[in-house]
């Protein structure tokens, strides 16, 4: 087995293209010392890079802060969440990302890094519940009712956090792994400035986002949960908690896979949760019905399906010795898994009516 560093892969592989490959756009009022790029939720700015070109390499710094900087590895390690179709977790995860976006085959090869990777601690970080923060941006901006704000609080769901030394606090989403709940191991952060009109969404760096996710659960003990909610969102979940019926809300746990799904946050479900009816409540687009499929393939047969949209626009399916290529004004999750017979009497999929996603749907009401 032969030793290859990243250095192959980046050469063939600019940051620039990456960004726009996600959805990123270009500020051409920005100058031309460097290049500036935006990444928009709607109208809502989520993010600001900068990227500096010398002949040879690009490096980027992102202007909502917390070490969020470096080379295309550090770039797309940290926003793995923007990425579909990708195998591997971590280093092996953007390996397989650069690959694809150079035109190359993935090898299974071992990928030396050449930089020292970023530890994720939580001593580097003041961890409170600055219940003015939470409200202004959950209830405010969200639309979230301060009832179910107050449920995710007192669970341990919903918190505030700053890195030190610095004292401004975003909202956080505790993420773990579903082997060891205990264990908070990131913080997806969220926030808004209302004077710059702009939303922050971020991951702590060098947490870890591959294999973990955030949870809420309203059970005495994880076993005791009897429906449980994966979405793409903690708040796409916080909101769908609030449009069920209260009885619907007994014993149910709720869980984000921050954006992207992986089979390693997946993986220990059943496990945790032996009693759950699931239920899959991504968003209500073709990427939602793409992970419909992924996580019921996963979770039912306990295989990792290949789903992804060719550059054709068509959707491309792998399940065993099988290849399939469906329109994807066709692709329906529901319709495609029960043609295939991946089905179980524990698992359902459930959608947000007349839009995107479930906060969409409950700032609609």
């Amino acid at each position: 087995m032969s030793n290859t560093t990243f250095q192959d892969l980046k050469n063939h592989v600019r940051i620039s293209d990456v960004a726009e490959h996600i959805g990123y756009r270009l500020n051409t009022a920005a100058g031309k010392k460097y290049l500036e790029y935006r990444l928009y939720n709607g109208n809502t700015k989520v993010d600001e890079i900068v990227i500096y070109t010398t002949s040879y390499s690009q490096t980027f710094f992102s202007r909502n802060g917390y070490g969020d900087k470096g080379d295309v590895v550090n770039f797309i390690l940290n926003r793995l969440h923007l990425f579909s179709g990708y195998q591997g977790i971590g280093y092996d995860a953007v390996a397989d990302i650069l690959c694809k976006l150079s035109g190359k085959q993935p090898k299974h090869e071992n990928y030396v890094v050449s930089h020292n990777e970023v530890k994720f601690s939580l001593d580097n970080y003041d961890i409170t519940c600055n219940q003015k923060v939470i409200y202004a941006y959950l209830g405010k901006i969200r639309m979230i009712d301060a009832n179910t704000i107050s449920a995710f609080i007192h669970n341990g769901s919903v918190c505030t956090v700053s890195r030190k030394p610095k004292n401004y606090a975003n909202v956080a989403f505790p993420y773990r792994v579903l082997a060891s709940p205990e264990e908070v191991v990131n913080f997806e952060l969220r926030n808004y400035n209302p004077y710059k009109k702009e939303g922050y969404k971020g991951f702590c760096s060098g947490g870890n986002k591959s294999t973990a996710c955030w949870i809420a659960s309203f059970a005495p003990q994880w076993n005791d949960v009897q429906s449980l909610y994966i979405g793409e969102s903690a708040l796409d979940m916080m909101a769908l908690y609030q449009l069920l019926p209260e009885r619907m809300r007994i014993n149910a746990a709720f869980i984000s896979l921050g954006g992207n799904l992986g089979y390693g946050q997946i993986k220990d479900i059943k496990h945790l949760f032996p009693h759950a009816v699931i239920y899959l409540a991504f968003d209500n687009d073709l990427q939602g019905q793409i992970y419909d499929v992924e996580a019921a393939y996963y979770l039912v047969k306990g295989k990792e399906p290949k789903l992804f949209k060719n550059a054709a626009g068509k959707v491309v399916v792998k399940l065993d010795n099988q290849e399939l290529t469906i329109n994807d004004s066709d692709f329906n999750s529901k319709t495609f898994l029960h043609s295939h017979g991946i089905e179980a009497e524990w698992l359902r999929i459930i959608k947000a009516q007349g839009a995107k996603d479930f906060n969409d749907m409950l700032k609609n009401k």
